[in-house]
């Protein structure tokens, strides 16, 4: 057992086992086929991001900047768009 994802995702990579990690974490993996899917039929559906902040048209130019950025980064993604 380990605590943290990476871990877990180098150890399924070098076969030492199976693990339960998000998409986008071994998108390049399972492209490359160094990693495979198992169970695809029990995989829950795909949950929305959504970029919460306070503030409306009146946010700070720094906030409405790094939204901005985060929005365009998130829809760009090709492993959140599977």
């Amino acid at each position: 057992m380990v605590s943290a994802n990476q871990a877990a995702i180098t150890a399924a990579a070098m076969g030492l086992g199976l693990t339960r990690v998000l998409s986008y974490q071994v998108a390049s993996k399972i492209a490359t086929g160094e990693l495979e899917i198992v169970l695809a039929d029990f995989e829950l559906p795909p949950l929305p991001i959504h970029v919460v902040y306070q503030g409306g048209r009146k946010a700070p130019t720094r906030v409405r900047s790094f939204v901005d950025f985060a929005v365009k980064g998130l829809r760009e993604h090709p492993a959140l768009h599977g």
